[in-house]
């Protein structure tokens, strides 16, 4: 398996995955695109899954929306949106967490995807591993994410396994409502 970022270069292999096989065992989520945290929303945004893809493919080619992608045999397996916090701006209006001080970088960890064979074979946790070290060589001070804490459905944890962050350093930072993970580099 190798991780790589998302960028304009690969964006084919993104758009296959989400097309094809991301959400080949939960169809109800196959508009997703991962746009979610992005606002504001073109007009006629909806449900429709054509504009929530034209949307994803602009946001990624403006650098708006990042992340990492696993490949496996040449084809993306996994995939984690990951990106500063102040690029979520869905996720900085709900005030998801305590403030904190500007000259603190936070690197959020908002989503990950993992094709159903290949889950449970710590793809995800490769892609946290990736984000984590880029996160550090970029200067992030702080990595923070939201998973559903007693969860066992696939489908809930999309925000990642509460007991994959803890194996990875994570704490419990606060928890009003949705509970906020962190990690602290520096």
């Amino acid at each position: 398996m190798t991780i790589t970022k998302l960028s304009t270069e690969n964006i084919a292999d993104w758009l296959d995955f989400f097309d094809n096989r991301a959400f080949a065992d939960h169809q109800d989520w196959g508009t997703c695109y991962c746009t979610y945290y992005f606002q504001p929303k073109p007009e006629n945004y909806g449900k429709a899954r054509s504009k929530k893809r034209d949307y994803a493919v602009w946001l990624i080619q403006n650098g708006l929306m990042q992340g990492y992608m696993a490949y496996e045999d040449n084809r993306v397996i996994g995939w984690c949106n990951a990106n500063d916090k102040t690029q979520f701006s869905r996720l900085m209006a709900r005030g998801q967490s305590k403030e904190h001080p500007e000259e603190e970088k936070i690197k959020s960890v908002v989503c990950f995807l993992v094709e159903k064979q290949y889950r449970k074979s710590g793809v995800a946790t490769a892609l946290l591993e990736h984000v984590i070290a880029d996160a550090r060589e970029e200067g992030f001070a702080i990595i923070e994410a939201y998973p559903n804490k007693g969860s066992k459905s696939e489908y809930v944890n999309y925000h990642g396994a509460y007991e994959m962050y803890m194996r990875q350093g994570f704490s419990e930072y606060d928890d009003r409502g949705t509970l906020v993970v962190r990690k602290y580099l520096q």
